[in-house]
């Protein structure tokens, strides 16, 4: 039973991870295992047994959960791309406040500490506008760059996925690649059907090899680096995070993949957008705050 329930947990997990503005950190403090996790994390070579015990099950409810959750994201990406990424920005803007809760938590409201996040937040406005969005790898448009780019974004993401507060997904849409790994997904739930046509192979691997490799660089080394960064700079590195959420914001709604199934934007269209994304915004507040006091991974 033990097990069942941790399978039931990582699906959840799962599920947060790959919703913007849901973090799966967050969720596994409510429901009290954020500290097993990370011991089962940094422990995976001196405690392989006991680490694997806990994380194999976790890991194949995730996995199910990013499947399942991302599937379905990804239909509704495709069929319904405004009101969707309104819902996303909404549920990035719901994080807010409890980032800014941590950010503020020791050293309080100092000026210099806005300035830091506006210039974050400057970064991603910056690249949105200028930085085009990472073509989507079908028709087999591929390259050496775009595989750099996947492994840094799993990278950044993975490491992000234990910050308390942060979502995973929410850096994968920061480096412009979360509609490339929903598109992933649907091929991979597409395959598990067809198990036969191979051709689905090659785009799948092209980028679940460089994501994933990324990925678990960013857990075994870079979420060191997250944890040095928390307990040296704990409110610098919140701040910084702050910033670069409210710029995503931006970055939905400038991006033409918003409003490429919209021929002509009307007032009653709006209207759905505004109230998609209060929905979403109060999905993850309600979400996002934990029921006890977070604490930095060490």
């Amino acid at each position: 039973m033990q097990y069942v329930m941790l399978l039931i947990t990582g699906f959840a997990l799962g599920a947060a991870n790959i919703v913007p503005g849901i973090s799966g950190a967050t969720l596994a403090v409510i429901f009290r295992m954020y500290d097993r996790l990370i011991e089962s994390i940094n422990e995976l070579f001196s405690n392989v047994k006991k680490s694997l015990l806990f994380l194999v099950p976790v890991g194949i409810g995730m996995l199910a959960g990013i499947l399942v959750v991302g599937t379905v994201m990804d239909g509704f990406l495709d069929r319904f791309a405004f009101q969707t990424s309104a819902l996303i920005a909404g549920l990035v803007a719901g994080g807010i406040p409890f980032i800014h809760s941590q950010a503020i938590s020791k050293e309080g409201r100092k000026p210099v500490f806005y300035v830091i996040a506006a210039f974050a937040a400057a970064i991603i406005i910056a690249l949105a506008l200028v930085v085009p969005t990472p073509a989507v790898y079908a028709y087999g448009e591929f390259s050496f760059s775009f595989a750099v780019l996947l492994f840094v974004g799993g990278m950044v993401a993975a490491a992000a996925m234990i910050v308390p507060g942060v979502s995973g997904a929410m850096m994968l849409m920061m480096f412009g690649l979360l509609t490339v790994v929903m598109n992933t997904i649907s091929l991979i739930t597409e395959y598990l059907r067809t198990p036969f046509d191979f051709g689905l192979l090659g785009p799948i691997l092209q980028v679940v090899l460089p994501l994933g490799l990324g990925m678990v660089a960013g857990i075994l080394l870079a979420s060191k680096l997250i944890a040095f960064l928390l307990a040296r700079f704990f409110t610098i590195t919140y701040f910084v995070i702050l910033g670069l959420v409210i710029g995503t914001i931006f970055a939905v709604f400038s991006d033409s993949r918003t409003y490429e199934n919209i021929d002509v934007m009307t007032v009653p269209l709006v209207v759905i957008g505004v109230l998609v994304f209060i929905v979403g915004m109060v999905i993850a507040l309600l979400l996002g705050k934990p029921k006890e006091d977070v604490k930095p991974p060490q």
